[in-house]
């Protein structure tokens, strides 16, 4: 049992990374916003002038975190559940800032918010599958 949520664990983090980086990269590599038709005045009330910044912590923090955790998931390291929960609440805390700094109400926000509480909740199950019988 502990083998197979460790799979779904990375296949959620590995799809949460397949997303990030390019996404990340994109948002560094055009900063104003072209590459995903989004204005600068998006931006508007945030501390950013523009995406080059957000995008760097997608892509590192949010991407490379994934994949690190997916690779650790799918070969079941002892420390692949907390991290798993760890990166799971920088999921939600991401979408969270994002929504309180740019406004909310895109399925996206919603999916990946989703995916999030998804990737927490497995990771405390693989914590109670790992803990020993009394």
């Amino acid at each position: 049992m502990t083998k197979l949520v460790s799979i779904l664990e990375g296949a959620l983090q590995a799809a949460v990374a397949l997303s990030a980086l390019p996404s990340g990269a994109l948002m560094m590599i055009f900063p104003e916003g072209k590459a995903f038709r989004m204005p600068l005045s998006m931006l508007e009330g945030s501390p950013f002038s523009n995406f080059f910044l957000p995008g760097l912590i997608l892509f590192t923090i949010i991407g490379l975190g994934h994949a690190a955790a997916a690779v650790m998931s799918f070969r079941r390291l002892l420390l692949h559940g907390p991290v798993g929960a760890v990166q799971g609440i920088g999921l939600m805390i991401w979408i969270f800032v994002q929504v309180s700094m740019i406004g909310g109400g895109h399925w996206l926000q919603y999916l990946y918010f989703s995916l999030g509480v998804a990737e927490v909740s497995l990771a405390v199950l693989i914590l109670i599958l790992r803990e020993p019988r009394r």
